[in-house]
C-alpha cells in the first residue's frame, strides 16, 4: 500500500509531570491506496489523533514509549471495502521498550470488531559495526493481522519478516 500522510506533531509539552520525560501529540490525515487500477483498486482515508508518552531511566538508559491512537475513516470506498473499520478498528496502541543504542522492541495492537491484530518488531542498530557513519538497523518483524492489505482485508495474514530499516 501507498500511504502518503500530512501530520502535525507538537513539541515536547513542558506542562507534563516530572516523572514523564516526554509528552507529544500527533494528529493528521493519511490516504492509503494499493496502487492498482479498475476493479482491483482499493483506497481509504483516515483522520487520527495520537498522544505519545515517554518514560526514561537515566541509570539503566532504558526507555518506554506508549502511544494510543484513535482513527476515523472518511471517503472510504463503499463499493470495495465498506466495512474496513470492522477489520482494522478505530483504536490502536503502540508500545516501544529498549535502549536507543541497543535492542528495541516495538509492538502495535489494533483493536477491531472482527479481532485483534498484532505486529511486533525487534531492531538492533548496526551503526556500531559501520563505525557510526550510517544509521541502519537489523529488524525482525512478526505480524498476525487482519486487513494488512486493502484488497484482502477480511483475511488474517501471518508472517515473519527479516530485513534492514533506516528508522525505528
Amino acid at each position: 500500500s501507498y500511504k502518503p500522510e500530512l501530520f502535525f506533531l507538537t513539541r515536547n509539552w513542558s506542562a507534563r509531570p516530572n516523572w514523564m520525560q516526554g509528552f507529544f501529540v500527533q494528529s493528521g490525515v493519511q490516504h492509503e491506496s494499493n496502487g492498482r487500477g479498475e476493479e482491483f483498486s482499493r483506497s481509504t482515508n483516515t483522520f487520527y489523533f495520537k498522544p505519545t508518552l515517554i518514560f526514561f531511566d537515566a541509570g539503566s538508559e532504558l526507555g518506554l514509549q506508549i502511544s494510543p491512537k484513535l482513527l476515523a475513516y472518511f471517503n472510504n470506498d463503499d463499493d470495495t471495502n465498506p466495512d474496513l473499520a470492522d477489520y482494522r478498528g478505530n483504536v490502536a496502541l503502540e508500545v516501544k521498550f529498549g535502549k536507543a543504542d541497543g535492542i528495541v522492541s516495538s509492538t502495535q495492537l489494533r483493536f477491531a470488531e472482527q479481532g485483534l491484530s498484532v505486529q511486533t518488531d525487534l531492531s538492533y542498530p548496526l551503526s556500531k559495526l559501520l563505525k557510526n557513519n550510517f544509521d541502519l538497523f537489523f529488524q525482525i518483524q512478526y505480524c498476525n493481522m487482519l486487513a494488512e492489505s486493502l484488497i484482502n482485508y477480511k483475511e488474517r495474514d501471518q508472517s515473519i519478516r527479516i530485513g534492514f530499516s533506516i528508522v525505528r
